[in-house]
């Protein structure tokens, strides 16, 4: 049986855990919206397609920026996509559902076993959804 503290820490990293998969489930966002387009997911700062707003740390905040804006730009009041929560939620629900099923080790590995696999379908299907450019190439 585990100490107090030995249950206390492990909580707080299964917290830590499903917290990093919905950030790596706001990051597939990012990759998603913007490797179609052919555009760096890493500069610039994300922003407010709209009216180009960057983007504060309330904002950012997975699942809870969404809900706290409800949904919207706080500049421009331009409605956000629902896909936005979804995919951290679904990422950090991945997380929380294979720690539950098998242990905090093995769980951690095979959730972001399931993040990685989240991000690949959805960032495979934005770039297959995405116009073709001249040229031919999706990505070019």
């Amino acid at each position: 049986m585990q100490s107090p503290l030995g249950l206390m820490v492990e909580a707080l990293v299964v917290v830590y855990a499903v917290l990093v998969a919905s950030l790596v489930g706001s990051f597939i966002n990012l990759a998603a919206d913007r490797v179609p387009r052919g555009e760096s997911v890493v500069r610039p700062r994300s922003r407010c397609r709209s009216c180009g707003r960057v983007l504060n740390i309330l904002d950012l905040i997975p699942v809870a920026g969404y809900l706290i804006r409800r949904g919207r730009c706080a500049t421009c009041g331009v409605q956000i996509g629902a896909s936005s929560p979804l995919i951290e939620g679904l990422c950090a629900l991945a997380m929380l559902m294979a720690i539950s099923l098998l242990g905090l080790a093995r769980g951690a590995a095979a959730g972001f076993g399931a993040v990685a696999l989240i991000g690949a379908i959805w960032v495979g299907t934005s770039v297959a959804r995405a116009p073709i450019r001249r040229g031919g190439s999706r990505l070019g």
